[in-house]
């Protein structure tokens, strides 16, 4: 379904997301937590100082540490019980890589998680920027745990597109482990051998988790932040954004066709006003689905 599911259009959805963003950027504030905007939060921070007016989604970056901290500290860090930081686990499985900022008092169905008992609020994606592996064949390590982490973490067939290989590979494993808690064994497991290199003093990063990036590593002095104008607020972005922009997407500033200025999200149902909660069993765990 559109954006406009339920009467709201898309400047409404990103009003929540920025709201979501000014809570998220405090608390990193607060207690000395480092974030970057990436993918389309930057661009649209740098080429329209604000969202790209099409975008439904919002994306920051963590370093591992500080996301990890994020995670165990969540409940002492936050002062309001709306929002929800959210990640998959043994429970639940939110169908996704990374963690999320959810605002409870609002309904974001996605279509690939209609059948799972979580939190539909609207959100942004929290990611963990990590270390690359210092040599070649720790780098194939990192790289092969990452596959097995994403495939065996998110459970749903593919994000590839345009990759014929990645999408039989992922056909393969998903159907070689199909019991939930074999899967999350596995990529629990995988997540520690793609996580350790962290440690190392390597002169490169990457975005091990966002499949568009793993194969492009990037220079970590990068990633020192400066504040830019996005909306009515400033937001972090990498010292060197020009750079990481260019390595992201080319000729960023560059509108892409009038076709391709669409929303990414296959939504069920949005509902900005009242809590996901009220829809179990309408628009999310429908009986017999």
């Amino acid at each position: 379904m559109s954006i406009k599911d339920n009467s709201y259009g898309i400047a409404e959805l990103q009003d929540k997301m920025l709201d979501i963003l000014k809570y998220f950027a405090e608390i990193c504030k607060n207690n000395d937590l480092t974030y970057w905007a990436g993918a389309g939060t930057c661009l649209g921070a740098i080429r329209h100082k604000g969202f790209i007016p099409w975008d439904d989604d919002l994306d920051v970056y963590m370093p591992r540490d500080d996301y990890e901290k994020l995670w165990a500290n969540w409940k002492r860090f936050s002062t309001d019980s709306k929002y929800k930081l959210c990640r998959t686990n043994a429970e639940k499985n939110y169908r996704h890589r990374v963690m999320q900022v959810v605002d409870l008092t609002t309904t974001f169905i996605n279509e690939r998680c209609k059948d799972d008992d979580i939190e539909h609020g609207v959100y942004i994606d929290i990611i963990p920027m990590d270390v690359v592996a210092s040599n070649p064949f720790s780098r194939f390590s990192q790289v092969f745990n990452t596959i097995i982490y994403s495939v065996y973490n998110i459970q749903v067939e593919p994000e590839f597109h345009g990759n014929g290989l990645m999408e039989i590979g992922t056909h393969f494993l998903l159907n070689a482990v199909k019991e939930p808690n074999k899967r999350y064994k596995i990529w629990t497991k995988a997540q520690k051998h793609m996580v350790r290199k962290n440690k190392e003093k390597s002169m490169y990063v990457d975005l091990l988790t966002y499949f568009k990036m793993i194969f492009k590593p990037m220079p970590k002095a990068w990633f020192k932040t400066i504040k830019v104008p996005f909306e009515d607020t400033e937001i972090s972005v990498p010292v060197e954004y020009d750079k990481y922009l260019t390595t992201f997407y080319g000729n960023y500033m560059e509108l892409p066709p009038v076709e391709k200025r669409a929303v990414q999200h296959h939504t069920v149902y949005i509902d900005l006003n009242n809590p996901y909660t009220i829809y179990k069993g309408k628009y999310y765990c429908v009986k017999g689905n």
